[in-house]
């Protein structure tokens, strides 16, 4: 993940190409309830403020703001639930929002995200994967997304500085054993 971005742009149109290809992930009963919305310039600005990501991230790792790109992943439990409402998909009790035991919009939307972090990686630009824990719901009213959206997460793109280097959890925390995560045949 990379923390410290270059103040170089990205061209909006090789993005909104990154994220079509992205869209493509799997999507549960082909409900196709993931958006992205691509946030540049002055939206970008809104953004980070509205968020408090932006002074969050300018407190702990002020190189992220320079990201001259923000996707964010944008989740439509609505899709879902109509589309299991299908007389080919109706019976599973998956007709309304709380019959869902996994929400799959929100798998689905992460899934679409993860092709957008293995995208930029393909194309050799820096990417961070983050939450936006507040005010998420003023973010998607000021874009204009519809009330029932849920906001997954977001990815920073651009060029990466030539000082950046690897920090966060994965530098201080060592990944665990193959066999505390792969089972085979049984737990």
């Amino acid at each position: 993940m990379t923390r410290r971005f270059a103040d170089a742009p990205l061209p909006v149109d090789d993005v909104v190409r990154l994220c079509d290809l992205a869209r493509r992930a799997p999507s549960a009963g082909f409900s196709q309830g993931s958006h992205l919305v691509v946030l540049e310039g002055e939206p970008l600005a809104r953004f980070w403020n509205t968020s408090g990501s932006g002074e969050w991230f300018g407190a702990t790792q002020a190189g992220v703001l320079a990201a001259p790109v923000v996707v964010l992943g944008v989740a439509d439990p609505e899709a879902y639930v109509r589309r299991y409402g299908e007389h080919d998909k109706a019976g599973h009790g998956l007709e309304e929002e709380p019959g869902w035991p996994v929400p799959f919009w929100l798998t689905d939307t992460a899934m679409v995200l993860q092709n957008v972090l293995l995208l930029a990686e393909e194309r050799r630009w820096g990417a961070l994967l983050f939450g936006v824990f507040r005010r998420s719901d003023a973010v998607l009213a000021e874009l204009g997304a519809p009330p029932r959206c849920q906001m997954v997460a977001a990815v920073a793109l651009g060029r990466r500085a030539e000082d950046d280097v690897p920090s966060g959890s994965a530098t201080r925390r060592p990944r665990r054993i193959r066999e505390d995560v792969v089972h085979v045949g049984r737990w």
